[in-house]
């Protein structure tokens, strides 16, 4: 995608009800949280507080920037670092989704027809991935299962479909609410690499085949009974459902990005939340009405729209995107390997590696606008130094009168101690006395 013309203007972090919420309540929250939302939430996980205090310092000038020129009109300007905050920071996810449509989209995904397939739990299961974080990949796994099940009954025992899952935890009120986002093709791949379609798709038979992996392996994984498993096959309405989306076409580049971007969006969105400072309430819109709720939003108070949110920050190191069958990790270096023995060999060429996009081309993709344009005189940017120094950071913002104001410390706790005839107090000289065991 081609950088725009038009001229980027800079966020302003402290500005959004995300960015004030955080700021006003983040201490209180920490200080609260044993005592009110560990029974509810679990306990206080160490990535929540990190991910909350980088989020702090996200567009903020007085945390590091890079600084660039104008040599038209001679002008500088300051453009501060982001937190990249995962699942946090709506920013930083929205460029993050994205880059990982882009690089979906030209790397892995062939060219065939792919459908958004969407797969739900029932309420009484819920809770249960948010205690047992580790099930979600288990859900997952038993998701790819079920579709790969139900292809090669249809097409063949040698036919593989590609499946990517995403798992995602926030409902449309930021409830946790645990189901997966599937692109998945439509059909599957011979071994020869023929594929073969798929007309039409069963979705209640894949969602059965959901429903008996994932509960057989719930109870191989102790986390349910085998009396529950039998209760919930003999429900009535299963509480499980799959929808089958329509195909995408694979010449539609555009649908097949936003189809991507859509499947690991940030659980919050800015322009659904409302936080009203003087009643100290936050008001979530949802989409459409729930019928759950029966309303189409949610009021709550600022500690505890943070606890909901905070439950969907994945921990380290754990991916919220898992590829499967025929898009698996290892089948795709398998394929990799064998086109390169294939190739006929030509002169030794060092292997040039996918290159980062720019922080301008994603800028440029998520604002349509062009962030190293000279918002004076329209001449091009260049980066010339990255500042990371707080001393220098300091003494640039100060020069430049963008200095953030000095928050007023309130004065040191008055303590009375009883001290002996030379100053000392007298349990500390007590103790140092005192003969050890």
């Amino acid at each position: 995608m081609e950088i725009t013309c038009r001229v980027y203007k800079p966020r302003r972090p402290r500005e959004s009800p995300l960015f004030r919420l955080v700021e006003q309540h983040l201490e209180e929250l920490l200080r609260v949280w044993p005592r009110r939302f560990a029974r509810t939430h679990g306990p206080l996980r160490p990535v929540v507080e990190r991910v909350m205090r980088e989020f702090l310092t996200c567009g903020l000038a007085e945390r590091g920037f890079a600084r660039a020129w104008c040599s038209t009109c001679r002008t500088s300007y300051l453009i501060p670092y982001s937190c990249r905050g995962r699942s946090f920071c709506p920013s930083c996810e929205k460029k993050r989704a994205l880059l990982w449509a882009e690089w979906l989209h030209e790397e892995v995904l062939e060219g065939v027809p792919h459908r958004h397939i969407v797969m739900t739990i029932p309420r009484l299961l819920r809770p249960l991935f948010r205690r047992r974080r580790e099930l979600l990949r288990d859900l997952a796994r038993c998701a790819a299962a079920a579709l790969a099940a139900h292809v090669e009954k249809s097409l063949g025992e040698a036919v593989r479909p590609g499946i990517v899952v995403s798992i995602a935890t926030a409902g449309d009120l930021a409830q946790w609410h645990p189901h997966l986002h599937i692109l998945a093709t439509d059909g599957g791949f011979s071994p020869d690499g023929t594929f073969h379609p798929l007309e039409p798709w069963d979705g209640e038979r894949v969602m059965t085949l959901f429903r008996q992996a994932l509960l057989e392996h719930l109870v191989a994984r102790h986390a349910i009974s085998e009396e529950l498993k039998v209760k919930l096959l003999g429900w009535r309405h299963p509480g499980f459902s799959t929808h089958v989306g329509e195909p995408i076409p694979p010449n539609d580049a555009r649908a097949i990005e936003d189809m991507a971007s859509y499947l690991v969006r940030n659980p919050v969105s800015l322009k659904r939340l409302v936080y009203i400072d003087g009643q100290q309430a936050v008001v979530y819109r949802a989409l459409r009405s729930n019928p759950s709720f029966g309303a189409n939003f949610v009021a709550l108070d600022p500690l505890e729209w943070l606890a909901r949110i905070t439950d969907h920050i994945p921990d380290p190191g754990r991916h919220r995107t898992l590829f499967y069958a025929h898009y698996a990790n290892r089948a795709r270096g398998a394929r990799a390997k064998e086109k390169k023995l294939l190739e006929a060999p030509a002169a030794e060429v060092p292997e040039k590696r996918r290159c980062s996009p720019t922080w301008a081309r994603l800028i440029s993709k998520v604002y349509h606008a062009d962030p190293l344009t000279c918002r004076r005189c329209g001449g091009p940017l260049q980066i010339v130094a990255y500042i990371h120094d707080q001393f220098t950071i300091k003494r640039i913002l100060d020069h430049l009168g963008l200095s953030p104001p000095e928050v007023e410390r309130p004065p040191p706790e008055l303590r009375y101690v009883h001290v002996d005839h030379e100053g000392r107090e007298l349990h500390s000289l007590l103790a140092e006395e005192r003969p050890s065991p």
